[in-house]
Parts: structure tokens; C-alpha cells; sequence
């Protein structure tokens, strides 16, 4: 080829535009391609979402030892069959009355590989939370004891907006009888065996996760051990008590009125013995030092605050920690009218003869609990112990 034809040659522009097409069409289709399979991606998302926020919201209203195996079933389910992907679900309580899932999978790329793109990244995640606004009253705290929590005829509680929770899984863990009124917001129950003999208790639940106890090792031991008074005894009349540590049994015969002045009453190496009266005090808390006790015999009509601040706000009744499990029974038919926190977690506790108690802020923590002939009207609670479980369903998504 002479120099003339290699110049013609390197000028000639004939089949560029057809190799430069050929060039431009290959990026336009993995292009195009790669909006394919991203939109592919983008709608495999949108179901992997919609398929995880049903399954947090099965698993938060399921048992707690239920909830994974709920939770993912619900998943599979509202996936399909999708052979093509391996999905890795996730999912735990991160707080009480919550369920978060995450769910993730590289989708295969189809059409985008030509660009050198294999995968593309699916990543998904969703929490519930329980709707629940209700507020624990009363928390029965003993986990293995048989019929843990006892309803017994004449047993009426008023309290629309208070919970109460069993953590006991005896069989039977709860039984109601006949004759017995419980209207409250809900009833949770961690066994699944109760005793229903009648009576009303619509809004109860078994296989339920109960609020866990907020207290322990909350309280401290007051500090002075030195007994101030020992084995009074206090017959009738008029009566001024204050603060200290109190030895021994205390006596409280024919029905005297009783005056507290605001401080931490100790009671230790026996306990108090009441027959009748009146109870007034505010800011008081009556504090067991061991398995010393206050034994309501009858007809006691009392008016008792807890403190407004310090080591035992809104408390009106505890014990030191740790005490091995003893009686504490009430009897009481004139009208037991006390408000702030009883905290007994070691005591197996008794209400009965005609109680009576009316009160707007009203917390019982015990071990075990039977109801015997009691009226009670509680409006509410100023209690730390949140309700923990969806009521009636009441669930929602928190992403």
C-alpha cells in the first residue's frame, strides 16, 4: 500500500458511527438493565418490608418463649416462595413490650451484569411496640407456686384502669371462684393452667409476659438498729406515736385512735398486734425489719400517706430484702384507706373479712396473694411498674 492509500485510509470516517453504537448501545443496556433489576430490587423490598412488619407484630403479641418461631413463620408466609433467595431473619426484644426483626438478601442482578453488577444488597428492618397504657397495681411476684393468686367468693375489685400480674407458672398458677368480681383494664398471667370456677374477670390472659418487679434492691435499711420502744402496749384513748425503731410486740387494744407523726416506723423481733381503732398519719412508712409483721385483726379504719420524696417516696409499706417467705394477713371491714406502694416481696398475703380499700394511687407487690371478701376501688397508680403487654391486641409499628 503506497503512502497515498495509508493517508486516505487514516482519513476515511466510513463504519465509525456504527462502531461507536455498537459502543453507546452496550452502556444503554446495562443501563437499562441496571434500572430493571433496581426496580426488581426496590419491589422486593417493599414485600420483604411488608412481610417483616407482620411478622414483629405477631411476635410482640405472642408468648415471649414463642415469639421467634411466630414471628418468622408469619414471615414465610407472607414471603412466599422466592427459590432464588437466601434470607437472613433476625429478631429480639430490645426493651419490654418490643419485638424488632431485620431480614436481609442479595438478590441476583439479571440483566446489570453486563455492567459488572452480580447482587444487589436487600436490607429490611422493623420494630412493634404493645399499645398498652396501662399501669401494674398489683404484682404477684412468686414463679413456680400453685394457685399463686386466689379469688375467692365475695372478692370485688373496682379498678378499670389498673392491671394485674401473675408471674407464677404452678399449675393451677391462678384460680377464680364463683361469687367474685375482678374489673380491671387486664389480667396477665404467665402460666397457661388456671381454675376458672366463674365469677367475672373478662380481660384475663394466660401464656403472658407479666411486668418484671422494678424494686429490688431499691430501699435501703434504715440506719438506725437501736430499739426506741419495746412490747408497748397501748389500751384505748387517744395515742401519739413517732418514728424509731419498735422491739417486740406492740399491742394496740380497745380500738384506740392513733395519731403517726411523718418519719419510718421499724418494726423488729415480733411485729404489731391491732384490735380495732383509727390510723391516721401522713408521710409515714411502716418498714419490716426482718419477719416482724402488722397484724390487722378487725375493724381497723385507717387514713395513711407515704412520703412525697426521699429513700421511701410513695412508699407506705416494705421490708428488708431477701426474707424468707412469711404470712401477712389484713382483716380489716371499716375501711382501709391508704395510698402509695406496699412492697412485700416475701410475704404471702391475705386480705379478707369484708377489706376495704379506696384509693386514687394504690400499688400491692407480694409473693403470693388471696382475696378473700374484699372491696376495693382503685382509680389508678402512680407505680414504675409499665404494663408490658399488648391489651386486646393493641399493637403498633415504631420503625
Amino acid at each position: 500500500m503506497n503512502w497515498k492509500h495509508q493517508r486516505d485510509f487514516a482519513f476515511n470516517r466510513q463504519g465509525s458511527i456504527a462502531i461507536l453504537f455498537g459502543l453507546l448501545s452496550m452502556v444503554i443496556f446495562g443501563m437499562v438493565g441496571f434500572a430493571i433489576d433496581y426496580t426488581r430490587a426496590v419491589n422486593l423490598e417493599t414485600h420483604m418490608s411488608q412481610a417483616l412488619d407482620a411478622a414483629v407484630l405477631a411476635g410482640v403479641r405472642a408468648a415471649e418463649s414463642e415469639r421467634q418461631q411466630v414471628a418468622t413463620n408469619v414471615f414465610n408466609e407472607n414471603m412466599g416462595e422466592v427459590p432464588e433467595l437466601d434470607i437472613s431473619l433476625h429478631f429480639e426484644t430490645p426493651a419490654s413490650g418490643q419485638f424488632t426483626g431485620t431480614a436481609e438478601t442479595a438478590m441476583p442482578a439479571y440483566i446489570a451484569a453486563i455492567l459488572g453488577v452480580k447482587t444487589m444488597p436487600v436490607n429490611v428492618a422493623s420494630t412493634a411496640a404493645t399499645n398498652s397504657s396501662g399501669k401494674v397495681c398489683i404484682l404477684v411476684l412468686d414463679k413456680t407456686a400453685t394457685q399463686s393468686f386466689l379469688v375467692n367468693s365475695g372478692a370485688k375489685i373496682d379498678a378499670p384502669a389498673c392491671e394485674i400480674h401473675v408471674h407464677s407458672q404452678g399449675s393451677p398458677a391462678a384460680i377464680f371462684n364463683s361469687g367474685s368480681s375482678l374489673d380491671t383494664k387486664r389480667i396477665c398471667i404467665k402460666g397457661s393452667t388456671i381454675i376458672d370456677n366463674g365469677g367475672f374477670h373478662p380481660n384475663t390472659k394466660t401464656s403472658c409476659d407479666p411486668a418484671a418487679d422494678p424494686y429490688v434492691g431499691r430501699f435501703p435499711v434504715p440506719a438506725n438498729a437501736t430499739c426506741d420502744y419495746s412490747n408497748m402496749n397501748y389500751n384505748g384513748r387517744t395515742v401519739h406515736l413517732n418514728p424509731g425503731v419498735y422491739c417486740g410486740w406492740t399491742n394496740f387494744n380497745n380500738q384506740p385512735n392513733v395519731t403517726f407523726a411523718p418519719g419510718v416506723y421499724v418494726i423488729k423481733n415480733g411485729g404489731w398486734n391491732v384490735n380495732g381503732g383509727t390510723w391516721d398519719g401522713n408521710g409515714v412508712t411502716f418498714y419490716f425489719a426482718d419477719t416482724s409483721k402488722i397484724q390487722f385483726n378487725s375493724a381497723v379504719a385507717a387514713r395513711l400517706t407515704p412520703p412525697s420524696s426521699g429513700s421511701y417516696e410513695n412508699v407506705i409499706i416494705t421490708e428488708k430484702e431477701g426474707l424468707a417467705h412469711s404470712h401477712f394477713v389484713l382483716d380489716d371491714s371499716r375501711g382501709f384507706n391508704i395510698s402509695g406502694l406496699v412492697y412485700l416481696p416475701s410475704r404471702d398475703t391475705i386480705f379478707n373479712s369484708a377489706s376495704n380499700i379506696e384509693s386514687k394511687d394504690f400499688t400491692l407487690v407480694v409473693n403470693t396473694l388471696i382475696l378473700d371478701d374484699t372491696n376495693w376501688k382503685l382509680d389508678s397508680t402512680s407505680t414504675e411498674i409499665s404494663s408490658s403487654g399488648a391489651v386486646n391486641g393493641s399493637v403498633r409499628l415504631i420503625h
